[in-house]
């Protein structure tokens, strides 16, 4: 007759602390790097369709667009105004300049035509050209191209960038040193 034994064996301990470690892991990660790579990645996304969209509403309606950054209230209330000097203040958006004056002035017959979510506090966007991307009916540049870097924790952790050419055309250049500053 064999003896019944209680307990566990070495094999079965070692499996058990083993998912329990895996499940702790899992647990205790620290997924706020990716949460603002993605964000970032996104944001830049988003602005880059902006950009290409205004492009081919310039060439194809023969209009000046501009894309630039406003004061969000103004934008929702269709409110006259210059594009901000920040590209972190307020909303990005776009519109028709039908004065061709560089500035978003409804009652002259400037429509908006796209607008983005305003960026988190928390984030900062810079551009190294001028405060507004003017598209002329060619779809170029009348403005200076540049480079817009997303700083998605307001540090220089995680940056991205974005170039935008001359001829109008956008870029997606990923991870960079760039920084918001």
């Amino acid at each position: 007759m064999k003896s019944l034994q209680k307990g566990f064996t070495l094999l079965e301990l070692m499996v058990t602390i083993s998912i329990v470690g895996i499940v702790a892991a899992i647990a205790l990660w620290d997924s706020s790097d990716l949460l603002e790579n993605d964000r970032a990645e996104s944001y830049l996304q988003e602005l880059k369709r902006s950009i290409s969209f205004a492009r081919a509403k310039a060439t194809s309606s023969d209009a000046i667009v501009v894309v630039c950054s406003g004061a969000t209230a103004n934008i929702e209330s269709n409110t006259a105004m210059n594009c901000s000097n920040g590209w972190d203040q307020g909303t990005v958006f776009v519109f028709f300049d039908s004065d061709q004056n560089g500035s978003y002035n409804p009652a002259n017959g400037d429509t908006t035509l796209r607008v983005l979510q305003e960026i988190p506090k928390t984030s900062k966007l810079s551009f190294s050209g001028n405060n507004a991307l003017i598209f002329d009916t060619s779809g170029m540049i009348t403005s200076d191209s540049g480079t817009f870097t997303f700083c998605p924790s307001g540090a220089n952790d995680n940056n991205k960038a974005l170039q935008v050419f001359k001829s109008g055309t956008v870029l997606y250049l990923g991870d960079t040193t760039n920084t918001c500053d």
